[in-house]
């Protein structure tokens, strides 16, 4: 599919709402592309190798993060440069253009009741703090069919337009109740709305939307590749 006719629906949803879930666009192909890619980057293959050493997240939070992967494995770059993607991803905006900002995978392990891989509420603006936009937006693909019980991205719906969001840097905080706590505190209700999604389908979200996840409870693990997205205007 080259190109998806998005309505006037779809783009006012996103902007009241803040995410937007699409119908399965990506075929086959491209996610058994992705697939093979991660079997070789764990494999300690690499196309292209970065400058420096990258920590993956994995000390603080079983929920494994593995950053810039499109410059080192050739299959995460051609899925990057997917133009459906980043052309529905600028309509939402409602932006000229977007340029990739960061890509990584993010893998909830197979269930483990001593250590539950939980993603914390956060916001991707708290990370991105070098950026003069507020008008970012990440798209969440899948790699697998994810049902609620696989730890599928959950957000907090319309919390774009709260204050204080930006300052959300937990992805690392287990204890999600402790942050809705602290929203409430202020006046704020979190509505909590998980977006189970089929193998194919494409999630976008503001870089000021509330998001996170709850445990993988399978056998098996999630993976989730985010890719990030600036907008036309957007400056260091």
């Amino acid at each position: 599919m080259n190109e998806l006719a998005l309505s006037a629906q779809d783009i006012e949803f996103f902007q009241a709402h803040g995410w937007w879930l699409s119908p399965r666009i990506l075929g086959e192909d491209v996610l058994d592309d992705l697939q093979f890619g991660i079997e070789r980057y764990l494999a300690g293959e690499r196309d292209w190798q970065l400058p420096i050493n990258l920590r993956e997240l994995g000390d603080a939070t079983p929920v494994r993060q593995t950053d810039y992967l499109s410059l080192q494995i050739k299959e995460f770059r051609q899925a990057i440069e997917q133009k459906l993607v980043a052309s529905i991803a600028a309509r939402l905006a409602g932006t000229a253009s977007v340029r990739l900002f960061h890509d990584q995978l993010v893998t909830k392990p197979p269930f483990d009741p001593t250590k539950p891989a939980t993603v914390g509420w956060h916001t991707d603006k708290a990370y991105w703090t070098s950026c003069s936009s507020e008008n970012m937006i990440t798209a969440w693909i899948p790699l697998e069919d994810v049902p609620e019980e696989r730890g599928p991205l959950a957000v907090w719906d319309r919390s774009h337009h709260w204050p204080g969001v930006e300052t959300l840097h937990s992805f690392a905080v287990m204890d999600l109740g402790s942050i809705e706590e602290r929203f409430r505190a202020l006046g704020f209700q979190p509505e909590i709305v998980v977006l189970p999604m089929r193998r194919g389908q494409v999630s976008f979200h503001h870089c000021r939307l509330v998001h996170g996840g709850f445990a993988n409870r399978t056998a098996s693990p999630r993976h989730g590749y985010a890719i990030h997205m600036q907008d036309a205007e957007n400056r260091y």
